[in-house]
């Protein structure tokens, strides 16, 4: 997934690509990244599944150690195309046959991927999920909200690098709404970062910029094939179209 010293990631070497690659310590290093920012759209899933916390805990667990352990993402080709559609798919297959007892294998998942799984719960409980959305809508919806937020810190760690953060601060609710400025509000907050409406709106065109390229190339860790990147980043901003 993108590194966090402000650089865009690479899409040559996917998250897809790593995760069925027959080096085991690849694949390894990939499925942590993938918990670490991706684990709780799947805890949500699992939870709406149904399963109590410590049921969902465990399960998920021992579902992520048997896609590494069972190779599964060697079946994650361009047949299949989406990352997200496959793990859910996987993970209900999974679900349908999971009982607590099963056996557990704790030690092989890293110490951040666990503190992951520990920490879902306390936001699960705290936020405000609407009890008519299905646990597939929810788990993408999940999915797409850790996407952006990932990108924003990227982003924001990127621009911190530069020496450039309070601007970032100062445009990200921008970012986050219509992707535009008001007039007054531009002269606000030029004034506050002693610089000219019109070097505010240059910078303000080069930040959305980068957000859409990097959002891009986030994408692209997820999908097997560059042509399939527009078509996802449209159903991840359907997503948060009200129904």
């Amino acid at each position: 997934m993108a590194a966090t010293d402000g650089k865009f990631p690479t899409t040559e070497w996917t998250l897809i690509s790593r995760l069925h690659s027959r080096d085991s310590e690849v694949a390894q290093k990939a499925l942590n990244e993938l918990c670490e920012q991706y684990h709780y759209p799947l805890y949500c899933y699992v939870r709406r599944r149904g399963l109590d916390h410590h049921d969902a805990q465990d399960a998920l667990h021992e579902f992520l150690l048997k896609l590494l352990r069972l190779r599964s993402f060697q079946g994650l080709r361009e047949e299949h195309g989406r990352l997200q559609g496959f793990l859910a798919m996987a993970l209900d297959r999974f679900l349908a046959n999971w009982h607590r007892d099963h056996a557990r294998q704790r030690a092989t998942l890293s110490l951040d991927c666990e503190n992951s799984l520990s920490d879902a719960e306390r936001r699960f409980r705290h936020e405000r999920l609407r009890d008519e959305e299905s646990p597939q809508r929810l788990f993408e919806r999940k999915w797409a909200l850790e996407l952006l937020q990932h990108v924003v810190t990227v982003l924001r760690e990127k621009y911190a690098m530069k020496g450039r953060e309070p601007l970032f601060r100062a445009l990200l609710p921008a970012i986050k709404g219509q992707g535009s400025l008001r007039g007054e509000e531009s002269e606000r907050i030029a004034a506050e970062l002693g610089m000219t409406v019109g070097a505010l709106r240059v910078a303000m065109s080069r930040l959305l910029k980068d957000y859409r390229e990097l959002l891009r190339a986030e994408v692209r860790q997820t999908v097997s094939r560059n042509e399939d990147v527009d078509g996802e980043l449209r159903h991840l901003m359907s997503l948060f179209m009200r129904r």
